[in-house]
């Protein structure tokens, strides 16, 4: 991935277009607006809903595909915003280089200062948890999704933002999906850009209800699912 190549959105934020799979990071219709649909409307917002209703202090959140932080920055925005606890944990196999985040437009994107964007980056993938804000931490583990052991009834939030079935086809089969459902707790709410067919098949194989939602510009539809008991 050493070619990766920055651009602008719509919306003016930047992503990341990888030629050697043809694959963007993120949206070229806008990436801010597509991960703030895709993971902060569709898994967060639940989440804390139903944990604040539940009188629980912290939400906790699992993204396969850590990528650019971008969808954590916006976590932690929406976690001082509402003044809830995050304890974010995010699994990624191949971090980026500093020469290729360093010149992400996030800050300016986000109206956050730089320092904060860069320890969402700096921080080291020791699989402890790190607090950013008082409102945020974060966990940050370098490992393969199919190798990764993840603990039991954990999480609120799953935010899957792995590159499409037609790029990395081994982070879409169904072990993968029957291993998100055990970590999850009740309820938990599993955003993503997919929709193809199969996908949700395999998510509703899993054990997680299945919802097709509106999906942000250029998207027909997105994928929620949820664990409810």
């Amino acid at each position: 991935m050493t070619n990766l190549q920055i651009q602008q959105t719509d919306d003016g934020s930047h992503t990341l277009y990888w030629p050697e799979k043809n694959e963007h990071y993120h949206s070229v219709h806008g990436s801010v607006q597509e991960a703030r649909k895709v993971y902060v409307e569709t898994a967060l917002v639940p989440a804390m809903d139903a944990c604040m209703s539940a009188g629980t202090d912290t939400v906790q959140v699992f993204e396969m595909g850590l990528g650019t932080a971008l969808n954590a920055c916006l976590t932690l925005q929406e976690a001082e915003k509402r003044h809830m606890k995050v304890a974010y944990t995010a699994i990624e196999a191949l971090p980026l280089p500093e020469d290729v985040w360093r010149r992400l437009n996030y800050p300016q994107a986000l109206g956050i200062e730089s320092r904060v964007f860069e320890a969402f980056h700096r921080q080291a993938f020791d699989a402890r948890e790190h607090a950013l804000s008082p409102y945020f931490s974060l966990t940050k583990i370098q490992a393969e999704m199919q190798a990764a052991v993840l603990p039991g009834k954990r999480f609120h939030a799953v935010y899957y933002d792995a590159f499409a079935p037609s790029v990395q086809p081994e982070l879409w089969e169904p072990g993968i999906f029957v291993k998100l459902r055990q970590a999850c707790t009740t309820p938990c709410f599993l955003g993503t850009y997919c929709a193809q067919g199969r996908f949700r098949r395999n998510l509703r194989s899993a054990g997680f209800a299945v919802e097709s939602l509106p999906g942000p510009k250029g998207k027909r539809e997105i994928t929620r699912g949820i664990v409810l008991s």
